[in-house]
C-alpha cells in the first residue's frame, strides 16, 4: 500500500478538511502543516484548532467538516453578515 499524507498551507477550514481525508483514507495516518500556524486559531472558527499534550489535534467531528464558525470572524474577513441559520 502506499502511504499518503495530506499537506497544505491553507486556512483552518483546509485543516478541517485534510483532517477529515486522513480519517477516511486507510493508507494516511498523519497531516503535514506548517507550525507555528495563524490559521489554527483561526478568526473564523468559534472553536479554534488547539494541540493537545502530545501534539495532536482532534478531527472535528460535528457536521460537514465539523467547524464550529464565528460569525463575527467571518463578517470582519468577508464583509458578509450571517444570520444563525448561514453557520
Amino acid at each position: 500500500s502506499i502511504l499518503f499524507v495530506p499537506h497544505g498551507w491553507n486556512t483552518a477550514v483546509g485543516l478541517a478538511a485534510d483532517l477529515q481525508l486522513v480519517a477516511a483514507v486507510p493508507t494516511a495516518r498523519w497531516v503535514e502543516y506548517i507550525t507555528p500556524a495563524p490559521y489554527i486559531e483561526d478568526l473564523v472558527l468559534g472553536d479554534p484548532f488547539a494541540l493537545d499534550d502530545k501534539g495532536h489535534l482532534d478531527i472535528p467531528i460535528g457536521p460537514g467538516l465539523g467547524l464550529d464558525w464565528n460569525p463575527e470572524g467571518i463578517e470582519r474577513f468577508s464583509g458578509m453578515q450571517l444570520t444563525p441559520s448561514d453557520v
